[in-house]
């Protein structure tokens, strides 16, 4: 994986005027309530463990619900925030279900009249096209799924459909039964939950798979790192205003964090975690809950 602070190094325009401290840090939103239609495509296609072609998705991938969600959450969000004082720079995962949730609440801040900072690049045709060149996709932020059977393995039994195990060859036929066998001594009866519990063990099985504990590693450090960024580029932008970095992505890689620091794994649609950094360390905020972490 690339490193986080280098993947960041263009989403603003450079800048020399030193502005005031304010507050800093990153809001962290899980997208919203999604049909996966992708997924199912490609699940139910001649190769079920086809890669998602990202330039490529079907969209749009929102349930009606899910629009609806996004845009009230997206105004209690912003009732937060000044535009009088603040300025957004919008971020997502390369999923087009985070994408669109990041375009719900940008129309809504712009809605508003919030400053939108626009990056020099989208890197990716359908958040270009969707969020007028004011969405980034960054890969700190994505799932970049290799193989789409592995990611409906930890989906309830509900959500298995026995048409796409047919088409696996022997050999993943048997890893997979015994994986969902592992699940089905309890099935939590959500992705999230399954993947927290069993991500682990389920790794042995497959181990291209990347653990709830190999993401916080990895993905959410970089979350950290990112607010960090934010925080050097505010001083550094040329503008007056606070910069509110909005990242869009998914649970995968925030379970293990909120386990850790909140003692609750759950993370809800266009639920959003507060990441704020100070000289003397990093503070998480979940649901008016706030927590000092070490800086790692």
């Amino acid at each position: 994986m690339s490193n986080g602070m280098e993947e960041m190094g263009t989403i603003f325009d450079e800048g020399e005027q030193k502005k005031k401290e304010g507050d800093h840090g990153v809001f962290f939103t899980r997208h919203s309530q999604a049909q996966y239609r992708t997924y199912q495509k490609i699940k139910l296609s001649d190769n079920p463990q086809a890669a998602v072609d990202y330039e490529n998705q079907i969209t749009p991938d929102l349930s009606e619900p899910g629009i609806a969600l996004a845009r009230e959450r997206a105004g209690e969000f912003f009732a937060r925030f000044d535009p009088e004082h603040d300025a957004l720079f919008f971020a997502s995962s390369n999923e087009a279900r985070a994408i669109e949730t990041a375009d719900v609440y940008r129309r809504v801040a712009k809605e508003k009249g919030f400053e939108v900072i626009k990056p020099e690049h989208t890197r990716s045709t359908y958040a270009d096209e969707l969020g007028e060149g004011e969405i980034r996709v960054l890969q700190n932020l994505s799932l970049n799924i290799e193989n789409t059977i592995l990611a409906g393995v930890f989906n309830p039994d509900s959500q298995q459909n026995p048409k796409f195990t047919e088409k696996l060859d022997s050999e993943t036929q048997e890893k997979y039964t015994k994986a969902r066998a592992i699940i089905n001594q309890h099935d939590y009866g959500n992705f999230g939950e399954n993947f927290f519990h069993y991500s682990k063990e389920i790794q042995n099985i497959f181990p291209e798979i990347e653990s709830s504990n190999d993401l916080f590693e990895s993905q959410f450090q970089h979350l950290l790192r990112l607010a960090q960024f934010g925080i050097n580029k505010s001083n550094t932008s040329g503008i007056s205003k606070h910069i509110k970095i909005l990242a869009f992505g998914h649970e995968n890689y925030m379970s293990y964090a909120l386990n850790k620091y909140f003692g609750d794994h759950e993370i809800k649609n266009c639920e959003t975690i507060d990441i704020a950094i100070t000289p003397e360390d990093t503070f998480l905020t979940r649901r008016g809950d706030r927590v000092s972490i070490s800086n790692e």
